[in-house]
């Protein structure tokens, strides 16, 4: 299993001198095992990826998109992803269930006038749809597929991918497990982040050893690292989580390597170089800790 990162950034791309290392592009990450081609969330990195396939000497033609969340820096780059407008593609999309739209409404209506000049209609790739819910488990050729719910706002799925060549767990937008649920609904932020009952409290319990479970062991665990811990404290309403609680996660779940992901788009180079040697550390012995950056590619040693 070969896995490279195409973006890194959360809530939108940008386009900065200081940010050059890391990266500008939204989440976007390509798995690859055998001959089977996985991509995870369509920031606008999948437009970088879409490209890079089409100039290698043996493009690919069969796809699967395993989908987080429909939040724009999660899709914006499908549209412009260049297998689309290939009749030979076929690209199977999985994404979460939701009560107030299904997965290709929603794509269909960011595709649609008078946000983009072009429909569903107008991609010449066979598009496939499958919406799935946490506790999902799929095989996808060579790689076994499970999920569970993150807590973000409107809900978020993670994927845990595993094939004999390596483990790779994928969670780019949660936050943390203790004091806000996040449901299909916006949270209200009263200067105060407590849940509002004990049954909230044992689902967010419940939902942190689902997450625990997802990570037992992975060899990478991508994970939201996108505030620091004191803008956590200003934003817990946000769901997002700081790299410390990304490192708690980590060794909680006993990974090898947590990657810091879903970068803040304020965040530079230099910021994300002190995050990570705070982190590593902090961090008990045996974790290595690094940020995402594209081009980032990672594979376990035979």
């Amino acid at each position: 299993m070969r896995v490279r990162i195409w973006g890194t950034r959360g809530s939108y791309p940008v386009a900065n001198a200081s940010m050059l290392r890391y990266g500008g592009n939204t989440t976007c990450v390509e798995v690859e095992a055998e001959d089977h081609h996985i991509i995870l969330d369509a920031g606008t990195g999948l437009r970088m990826l879409g490209e890079a396939l089409r100039q290698s000497h043996a493009p690919p033609n069969r796809f699967d998109l395993l989908i987080t969340h429909t939040h724009w820096d999660h899709i914006i780059g499908f549209p412009f992803f260049a297998p689309l407008f290939d009749p030979n593609s076929k690209i199977d999309i999985y994404g979460l269930a939701r009560t107030q739209s299904s997965l290709r409404t929603t794509l269909a209506g960011a595709l649609s006038d008078p946000l983009l000049p072009l429909t569903l209609d107008d991609l010449r790739a066979q598009i496939n749809f499958f919406e799935i819910g946490a506790g999902h488990c799929l095989e996808l050729g060579p790689v076994r597929v499970r999920t569970a719910l993150a807590n973000h706002p409107y809900r978020a799925l993670a994927y845990r991918l595993e094939t004999d060549q390596g483990v790779l767990t994928f969670i780019p937008d949660t936050g943390p497990f203790h004091t806000v649920l996040f449901g299909e609904q916006r949270i209200e932020w009263t200067g105060q982040p407590t849940a509002r009952s004990q049954s909230e409290l044992r689902e967010l319990a419940a939902m942190k050893e689902a997450i625990l479970e997802l990570a037992y062991r992975a060899d990478w665990l991508i994970y939201d690292a996108q505030f620091t811990d004191a803008q956590y404290a200003r934003f817990p309403h946000w769901g997002h989580s700081s790299a410390s609680q990304a490192r708690e996660i980590a060794e909680a779940a006993q990974v090898r390597q947590l990657i810091l992901f879903h970068h803040d788009p304020h965040r530079t180079d230099a910021e994300l170089d002190q995050i990570v040697a705070e982190q590593q550390a902090a961090a008990v012995p045996g974790l290595i800790i690094s940020a995402a950056f594209e081009g980032m590619e990672l594979a376990r040693k035979p």
